[in-house]
């Protein structure tokens, strides 16, 4: 294999590896994000305020929906990483 394309392999890696690290902070964030909605949710249902019940469901479902398309991007990004590692390890056995 090339230098080249080993270079631009190690670096396309190295980048994934970086954008899944940042994903997991994110995840870890939208994820106590949604507990504290939840939080506060149950806290506000028994006083019968209706206006701020809405407000802090239409708030506790954004952020699950954050947080879902975080794992997706997630997992998206573990299949990269699977990907460029079977075709650096198929190009090395060549």
């Amino acid at each position: 294999m090339s230098e080249g394309i080993e270079t631009v392999l190690r670096k396309s890696l190295d980048a994934v590896d970086q954008n899944r690290r940042r994903l997991l902070w994110l995840l870890a964030i939208a994820g106590v994000t949604v507990v504290w909605q939840f939080y506060r949710l149950l806290h506000i249902a028994p006083t019968g305020d209706v206006p701020r019940l809405i407000v802090s469901a239409v708030m506790l479902l954004s952020s699950w929906i954050l947080g879902l398309a975080v794992v997706l991007a997630f997992q998206l990004t573990v299949s990269t990483k699977r990907i460029l590692r079977a075709i650096e390890l198929a190009s090395k056995a060549e």
